[in-house]
Parts: C-alpha cells; structure tokens; sequence
C-alpha cells in the first residue's frame, strides 16, 4: 500500500511539473516568439531545473509543440462544444461564434495559443513536421462546420460557408490581436457573430 501510494504521488508530481512546463513555455513563446524564446528561460519561468525539462521534452520544438497540441485543446474544447449543442444548426453556429471571441479576449490561455498558432516560425525545420497538425485541426474545423451546415438554409454551398466562417473569426481575431484598441472582441461577440451568420443564411 505505502510503495502505490509513493508510486501515485510520484506519478502526480510529475504530470504537475510537465503541466507547469507547458504553462511557462506558453509565456515564453507568447512573449518572446519560439526563436527568441530558450529553454533555460522557461526552465526558470516553471520554477524547475533544465534537467527536470529535459524529463519531460527533448528538445525545444517538441515543447513548442506540445503546447499548441495539448493547451490549445484544452482551452479550445469548451469554445468548440458550442457546435454540438441544441438547436439549429445557424444558432448553433453564432453560439460558437460567441464562444470564440469571448474566449479570445478573456481567457489568456486561449488568446496565447491563438495567437502563437498566428505567428509564422520560419527558420525552424524541426517544427515543420508538427506544424501539419495546425492544418489538420483547421480542417478539421471545415468538415465540422460543412456537416453541421449540411441542411441550413444558405445562401452558398455548405463548404464556403464554413470557409466563410473560418475566415471571418480568424480575421476578426487577427484584427483585433494587431490593434486591441479597435474594438472589444468579448462585448461586441454577438453583434460580431450575427454578421457573420447572417450574410450566409437566405
């Protein structure tokens, strides 16, 4: 019993140190840019020795890119879940609409790995094998979205709508990561998500 219940706290002490991890190389990339950022930096950020790094990730880019994986999943799941929800398929859409830029602007999880996921990271071949996720979860988002709006009443097939929609949270959210001053991405969410769904509706 005493030798599990080592094992267990060991086992919770290290999902926690790789968690801290995560958390501090978000900071850093989102402050300084992956090339710019080091790993002795975030070592020092979690609070951790560059060894107790290296336990968990074996190099810089792998780090980086489990930050994009796993954080962004986790900050991006309640926004995402809006598209499962009841209702019709445009309401549930505007619903996701508003989730997306609420998030944007009041969870800073979710804004860091936006706009990280934004910033190109050339000169960086170790990240160009991962960074075909980022494509995948962006069609991903297609296929859910053209499904979804399979049998709304659009102006345009399914498949440019959601391409639309794509296009607009993400220009929208790109504007506002350039020139915050413009206009708040939370207050205006529904306003902003009526636009987008009602130039596509009939």
């Amino acid at each position: 019993m005493g030798t599990f219940c080592v094992m267990r706290r060991t086992a919770e002490e290290a999902a926690a140190t790789r968690r801290d991890l995560l958390v501090a190389a978000l900071a850093e990339f989102a402050e300084l840019g992956y090339s710019a950022a080091t790993l002795a930096g975030i070592a020092a950020r979690a609070g951790v020795t560059r060894g107790a790094l290296y336990h968990h990730f074996s190099d810089k880019g792998t780090l980086f890119l489990s930050v994009l994986g796993e954080l962004w999943a986790e900050a991006a799941t309640p926004v995402w879940g809006a598209l499962d929800g009841p209702g019709p398929p445009l309401r549930r859409v505007s619903s996701f609409l508003v989730a997306f830029f609420t998030a944007l602007e009041r969870d800073a999880t979710f804004r860091e790995i936006f706009a990280l996921s934004m910033r190109p990271v050339d000169g960086a071949p170790e990240l160009a094998g991962g960074m075909e996720g980022k494509r995948a979860v962006m069609e991903g988002w297609r296929r859910q979205l053209t499904a979804l709006l399979a049998d709304a009443p659009l102006r345009v097939p399914a498949e440019v709508a959601a391409l639309a929609i794509i296009s607009a949270a993400n220009g929208a959210a790109a504007t506002w990561l350039a020139c915050p001053e413009l206009f708040s991405p939370a207050r205006e969410a529904q306003a902003l998500a009526e636009a987008i769904v009602h130039g596509l509706a009939v």
